[in-house]
């Protein structure tokens, strides 16, 4: 496994982080776009639901954790990443 390059000078290495997890879930989706294009298949939900589906999960997930924040529980967070500041 190769090491990762360093950050460029002008972008801590949080943001270029997030940038390349981006990059990278939005080139799996053209990927898969292809993918469904080539064998003849529809998308399995249409765009603006499958978007509303992800909407909702981000919403649920937000709830949770300001639940376990305002219990006091937040020590049993499951997320490694800590890249939560970027969806705020």
């Amino acid at each position: 496994m190769s090491t990762p390059a360093p950050p460029s000078p002008g972008r801590p290495a949080r943001t270029t982080a997030f940038l390349r997890a981006a990059a990278l879930s939005f080139a799996a989706g053209v990927l898969m776009g292809a993918v469904y294009w080539a064998l003849g298949v529809h998308s399995p939900a249409p765009p603006l639901l499958g978007l509303t589906g992800l909407f909702g999960i981000v919403v649920g997930e937000r709830a949770a954790s300001a639940l376990r924040h305002v219990r006091g529980t937040d020590a049993m967070t499951t997320n490694t990443c800590d890249d939560d500041e970027h969806m705020r």
